[in-house]
């Protein structure tokens, strides 16, 4: 199997970067709909100028339409798929099951990639995107490569192998859009994960060696890389489209060299030099990450850059910074002082002399004016190294020519690109010489003359008649064409567009009015049962009774139950136990995905993540008049981590009891907010809470005259008198 390296592009400096360092494909987004917002991203005009240039040097370019999106959405997000179907994208990465679901009827000769928002976390749930019409998975982060290798399925596999990691299951993190109402799941993320928290036990601060619990290393696959060749992984993918085009340049270098040593049956090696280099642009630490079995995915010291150490502060004046090098420092290199945590770009620089340079050598002192007021005698990172990339694409496209004159006869050249081959054919006859007959050698020359195109020859065949006369600027007029024909052909190839009209499928279910509650303690079970509930949800084994809903664990790698009645969490619980009930992980914000899901559940809990009016549009285009849930009551799951901080934490990694304790712990942030932390004792995975119960009591007359009649409550740590309210409070207003 031919392995492919994804790069990433957030701007097109870095796609040149990508296409001169070896990328076989790049995945960016335009200005709507990626899962990165903040990148520089690309316009319409760009989209369509970077598919040409992947085109020409056979790059393959994948564009990230992987956000949720929202009823009001649909007609804009099919327009864009429209646009990059006719620009001849090789695929999208999506997540949205319903606008899925609707461009891979509509269009049926687009790929599609499966996004690692859509929690492909479970051998199970494959089979659903195969439903889907998906032709590759990107898999959690959280999986190990050997559970990967082990899977037997039709889908091509990918695995992220380089960057940033996230502490929650990709597309399972609501904590940024539940605080700050920037959606994850929209490509806002605010990165809450790389905010300082402190855990508390009880009432009582723990200490840490950090602040910032939550959040992680860098993965670096370095060390493994020989493991992931060896599978049957088809793509690796670096992460990084906010990154610089640098950090793009360096590691597709990086890993691009040990593809090819690989393949070569070289020594798999990466220089000093480069390791270097690559942890100066970008590092926080490295983890080889659950990928390669690596627990210490952590660095609680700092969430940001860490930078490559290269010397220490050996001596301060007034004026001056004295530096001892332990390596090169470069003029226009950004640079940090560790403890002081100030930095400055490197815009003078002296010798022991005070003669300006622009380079300093490892082992030697150099002289900074001291700007910062510097006083601390510090160690000193390379933050930012300067280089100038080049600002074209200078990889070369290897071709074949063969060129053919016969007298009487039209003169002809022909080039081969890989699969590519373009014949073209002179206007003009070839004459017998008179004087001076043209020679191969000086034909050859002509040909060589490929000047500044993308093209490099290996190889020029030339078959000739003797005695013949070519003018010199007939052969130049075509080979100038022959060029421009295979360079017209590789920047517009494509597969065929094709737009067929889309039928939903009609689901008829059985409506109903319910009031769903999900209880944690003995006492809620029992105050509920003494107000007649019918609808009970637990999540623990311990507190299931017969006739209860038990809500499956959205991180099982295998699903077992023999539970009568399920709330499933994800899509490996709902089809292999379908018309249960569907959990608000699922990601419900428009119609379409209702409807697809409606297959599999009897009933489906919309998006948390949207509001009244969002409702709304959804129930108005719910033609089918699907039965919907909407969450009324109750502290949402932020974040779903298969990293535990109570076993880093509190029990040091040694076999763990916390779960089984009665403590209570939380995190605590900046603004003195307590998220509750609770432990599936399934999967020894741990949720973080909301800090505050979301609450649309209020709203629920409101909410039945849109058209919904199925409602959750969701209990934490309400006492027997708190849920009683609170049922009678949604009892009247039903």
């Amino acid at each position: 199997m031919k392995h492919e390296l994804l790069v990433p592009v957030g701007e097109y400096a870095s796609l040149i970067a990508a296409i001169n360092n070896g990328a076989d494909a790049v995945y960016l987004g335009g200005k709507k709909f990626g899962a990165r917002a903040y990148a520089n991203n690309f316009s319409y005009e760009e989209l369509e100028k970077a598919t040409k240039l992947c085109h020409l040097y056979g790059v393959k370019i994948y564009v990230t339409v992987n956000t949720l999106v929202y009823e009001r959405e649909i007609d804009e997000a099919l327009s864009y798929v429209r646009y990059l179907h006719s620009i001849g994208v090789d695929a999208l990465i999506m997540q949205d099951v319903g606008l899925i679901n609707l461009v891979h009827q509509k269009f049926p000769n687009l790929e599609i990639h499966a996004s690692t928002q859509m929690h492909n976390h479970s051998e199970e749930s494959l089979p659903f995107l195969e439903t889907l019409g998906v032709k590759r998975v990107v898999f959690a982060r959280e999986l190990p490569l050997t559970y990967i290798n082990s899977i037997n399925t039709n889908l091509e596999k990918e695995v992220f192998i380089h960057g940033s990691l996230c502490i929650s299951y990709s597309g399972q993190c609501l904590f940024s859009s539940h605080v700050l109402k920037r959606s994850g799941n929209r490509g806002e993320c605010a990165g809450m994960c790389r905010l300082p928290y402190q855990i508390i036990e009880n009432d009582k601060i723990v200490n840490t060696e950090g602040d910032y619990l939550l959040s992680p290393k860098d993965l670096c696959s370095i060390n493994y890389f020989k493991e992931l060749m060896d599978s049957n992984i088809k793509c690796f993918k670096i992460e990084g489209r906010m990154k610089s085009p640098l950090y793009v340049a360096i590691v597709t270098k990086i890993y691009k060299t040990l593809m090819t040593q690989y393949e070569h049956h070289e020594k798999m090696q990466v220089s000093r030099d480069d390791l270097n280099l690559l942890k100066a642009i970008f590092n926080r630490e490295y983890t080889e990450g659950y990928l390669h079995n690596d627990n210490n995915i952590m660095n609680m010291k700092g969430p940001n850059h860490q930078g490559l150490s290269i010397g220490h502060v050996t001596n301060i004046t007034k004026k001056k910074i004295e530096i001892t090098l332990t390596y090169p420092l470069k003029q226009k290199d950004g640079i940090r002082f560790k403890k002081s945590n100030v930095g400055l770009t490197v815009n003078f620089m002296y010798d022991k002399n005070d003669n300006l340079i622009n380079k300093g050598e490892k082992n030697t002192k150099v002289y900074l004016d001291n700007f910062l007021s510097l006083k601390e005698f510090d160690e000193v990172l390379l933050t930012n190294p300067f280089y100038e990339l080049p600002k074209e694409v200078l990889k070369k496209i290897p071709v074949s020519l063969f060129f053919k004159a016969y007298l009487n006869e039209k003169m002809t050249i022909t080039i081969k690109c890989v699969e590519d081959e373009i014949l073209v054919i002179s206007e003009d006859v070839v004459e017998k010489a008179i004087s001076n007959a043209v020679s191969k050698e000086r034909i050859q020359k002509c040909l060589e003359k490929v000047g500044n195109t993308p093209f490099i020859i290996q190889n020029i065949d030339i078959d000739i008649n003797d005695g013949i006369f070519i003018p010199i600027g007939n052969i130049n007029r075509l080979r100038k064409l022959a060029f421009d024909k295979l360079q017209t052909l590789r920047e517009n190839k494509k597969k065929e567009f094709k737009e067929v009209e889309f039928k939903d499928e009609k689901i008829i279910q059985e409506k109903t009015t319910t009031l769903n509650v999900l209880a944690r303690t003995k006492e809620q079970i029992e105050v509920l049962k003494e107000l007649k509930l019918q609808n009970i949800i637990v999540e623990n084994n311990d507190l299931w009774e017969e006739n209860f809903i038990f809500k499956v664990p959205r991180d099982n790698l295998k699903h077992e139950y023999n539970k009568p009645n399920l709330l499933v969490t994800d899509y490996a619980s709902m089809i292999k136990y379908p018309y249960n009930i569907g959990d608000y992980f699922l990601n419900i914000t428009n119609h379409y995905t209702l409807n697809y899901l409606s297959k599999y559940n009897k009933m489906n809990c919309l998006s948390v993540e949207g509001n009244i009016e969002d409702y709304e549009e959804i129930i108005k285009n719910n033609e089918s008049k699907l039965n919907v849930e909407v969450l009324i009551y109750g502290r949402i799951e932020l974040m779903l981590l298969k990293y535990c901080l109570l076993n880093n934490l509190i029990n040091k990694n040694k076999l763990c009891t916390v779960c089984q304790s009665n403590n209570k712990y939380y995190l605590v942030d900046r603004n003195k907010a307590k998220y509750p932390i609770i432990n599936n004792n399934l999967n020894h995975s741990m949720i973080i809470l909301s800090a505050n119960n979301i609450n649309l009591i209020k709203d629920i007359k409101r909410l039945k005259k849109i058209g919904i009649t199925n409602y959750r409550i969701q209990l934490f740590n309400e006492t027997k008198e708190e849920v009683k309210e609170i049922i009678e409070k949604v009892m009247s207003n039903l």
